[in-house]
């Protein structure tokens, strides 16, 4: 073996194991060069070097024997080794440095060898070099200062790492209710919290209220689309065609199926954009159409095709939470509230389909699904109504207006809610093309085919009118019910009139209508 590797050997065996090692000559003499020079350097550890007491020999002592290091009169000497199981020395005791190796040991007694220490690589970082003091800001708010630009006596502050939030964004104790919402693009949603919003695959339109909310814990207006193959059980949904409001031009099967929530008892739907190709003599293609149908057995459905323009067709402004859109009513099931009906084994979810088919046309469509509650609710129309504006004065047009033409063989009934403090209504015709009479004037009962009917009088109206106004006493409920028959004609373009209720009746003259010579 090699000297120098037999020196390295030597030491190690001597730290571990504090055993006597006789060295040859040869690795003695390395030894001997080896420590001259590293206790010249301060760089071997102190119990090495104490230990090397003769040619051929390092020796270590057990710490009981001589708790100090010494050279008291000794031939050998010897000092204690620090082994990992063994104490320090109590002069060694306390030391502020975590290591066993350090490099400014505690003062020994006089004569005592004052040893050198090997550093240690610890699992301690570094100590770090102490910052520089930074200089000192002047203080603006001193007096006899030159002032600081902008507001007086403040200093801007550094820029925040990121937007600070003014509301916690954690979830709820406890479910918060649903509360329905208006969006700042006039739609309708929920107020939830964000997080069962997209639970429940909704859209998050903004904050509840719009800001305006009082709720200790933060909620967004949730709005749900629903686009073909979907299914919606939610009491408000926005019916729309593929990447609307872009045109699609060919779909073959895009349908919706509303499942109806308990108490239920109508449905509303909303035309806010719709556009397919329109009617061929008063009825729609089953190519281009959209088909409405449901499981519940005795449903009411106006009629159950649409098609054509329904909103309308230029780009005008609208406020789409009017109840005076074009819109149509669906009624549902209404059981008996005075006996309790069993229901039917095997009997299917009540629910309502809306299939839309379009062949090579542009066509698009948004339709606001609402399902209404049979509790009062501000949409629950009366019984048999198509329409119901729930307004005291607004805008009634005929389906299919915007196209000059109206469907054959329909009965509509255009509800409007009762004002219990008017005593008269009155109804402007802006224009009205309903069946044919003599001399584009005006018919009146058996002489019309297709006709109009006020609530509440006993015969009907036909022919053409423009700017015509007709006042009415208020008797019951109040509306305008059309009827057409199956012979179609070019010039029928259906009605469109403002209705307004009046509460001041004195000096006001009625409409009257033509007497029989």
């Amino acid at each position: 073996m090699q000297p120098l590797a037999l020196v390295f050997l030597s030491l190690y065996l001597v730290t571990v194991t504090s055993v006597p090692i006789k060295l040859p000559k040869e690795s003695y003499e390395v030894l001997s060069a080896v420590l001259e020079s590293n206790m010249k350097n301060e760089s071997l550890p102190w119990y090495v070097a104490q230990n090397f007491s003769s040619p051929g020999e390092i020796k270590t002592t057990s710490p009981k024997d001589y708790p100090y290091p010494s050279y008291a009169g000794n031939s050998e000497p010897s000092i204690p080794f620090p082994s990992p199981i063994s104490t320090f020395p109590p002069a060694l005791q306390g030391s502020p440095y975590s290591s066993y190796y350090y490099r400014q040991p505690p003062s020994l007694a006089a004569g005592h060898f004052q040893p050198v220490l090997l550093a240690h690589t610890s699992t301690s970082p570094p100590p770090q070099p102490a910052e520089p003091p930074r200089p000192v800001q002047p203080n603006p708010s001193k007096p006899n200062k030159a002032p600081v630009p902008g507001i007086p006596n403040k200093k801007d502050g550094p820029p925040p790492a990121s937007p600070r939030l003014l509301f916690p964004l954690s979830s709820p104790p406890v479910p918060l209710p649903a509360e329905e919402c208006l969006t700042a693009d006039d739609e309708v949603g929920e107020c939830l919290s964000a997080h069962d919003c997209g639970q429940t695959n909704g859209q998050m339109s903004g904050l509840c209220h719009q800001g305006m909310d009082h709720s200790a814990y933060p909620r967004v207006c949730c709005t749900y689309t629903a686009e073909c193959g979907y299914s919606t059980s939610k009491t408000v949904s926005y019916f729309r065609s593929p990447a609307w409001p872009q045109l699609v031009t060919n779909h073959s099967d895009c349908s919706l199926e509303v499942d109806v929530n308990p108490g239920v008892c109508q449905v509303r739907l909303d035309f806010i954009d719709f556009h397919l190709d329109g009617m061929t003599e008063g009825s729609c293609s089953p190519s281009n159409q959209m088909v409405i149908n449901s499981t519940i057995k005795h449903a009411y459905f106006p009629t159950n095709t649409l098609c054509g323009n329904l909103s309308p067709t230029t780009a005008e402004l609208v406020d789409y939470l009017r109840t005076d859109l074009p819109h149509l009513y669906l009624h549902l099931e209404d059981l008996p509230a005075d006996r309790k009906v069993p229901k039917l084994p095997n009997s299917p979810t009540p629910s309502i389909s809306l299939n839309v088919k379009v062949t090579n046309h542009p066509s698009k469509w948004n339709i606001r699904v609402t399902q209404i509650q049979c509790d009062g609710a501000p949409l629950q129309a009366p019984g048999g109504c198509s329409q119901y504006y729930n307004s005291f004065s607004g805008t009634m047009t005929s389906l299919n207006y915007h196209d000059n033409q109206y469907m054959t063989n329909m009965d509509m009934a255009a509800c409007v809610r009762l004002d219990q403090r008017a005593c008269a209504i009155a109804y402007t015709i802006d224009s009205m093309s309903v069946g044919a009479s003599k001399g584009n004037k005006l018919g009146y009962g058996l002489t019309c085919g297709d006709y109009i009917s006020f609530s509440g009088e006993k015969t009907g109206m036909c022919g053409t009118a423009l700017a015509r106004e007709v006042v009415l006493p208020v008797r019951g409920v109040q509306g305008v019910t059309m009827h057409s028959d199956s012979v179609f004609s070019k010039s029928e373009a259906g009605f469109k009139m403002q209705y307004r209720y009046i509460r001041e009746c004195v000096g006001l003259q009625y409409f009257r209508y033509p007497q029989p010579k």
